[in-house]
């Protein structure tokens, strides 16, 4: 289960990331934020991996699918931000606090509480 929930909650912070860069309507904030999902995307995918490997250890095809949807998160958000490009300055700040909101959730409820638990 714990695989699943990493998913959906690192993919609904991929969106909401994607959709602040889509979003941005300059260049030096999008680098800034393309530059810091290049810096964390890794160990978030790393955190998945991990995850769905404890679980299916046996399964490498649908692991694969799975990493595959994840990856095609930040994309779909960029696109989104993309149509929603006429907004306002505010609706950037809203999904980018939305994108820190569900990384932060994540790790504290997800990823920190399963890599420090002990095991019985």
């Amino acid at each position: 289960m714990t695989p699943f929930v990493i998913l959906i909650g690192l993919g609904v912070h991929s969106i909401f990331e994607g959709i602040s860069v889509g979003l941005s309507n300059n260049l030096e904030s999008t680098l800034m934020m393309a530059i810091a999902i290049v810096l964390h995307k890794g160990a978030a995918g790393m955190s998945l991996g991990i995850s769905m490997v404890k679980t299916f250890p046996d399964d490498e095809r649908f692991i694969s699918w799975m990493m595959l949807l994840f990856a095609t998160f930040t994309p779909v958000g960029v696109t989104v931000g993309w149509l929603l490009s006429d907004s306002s300055d505010m609706t950037e700040l809203v999904f980018s606090c939305l994108a820190a909101g569900t990384f932060l959730y994540i790790a504290c409820s997800e990823v920190i509480i399963e890599e420090f638990s002990v095991p019985h």
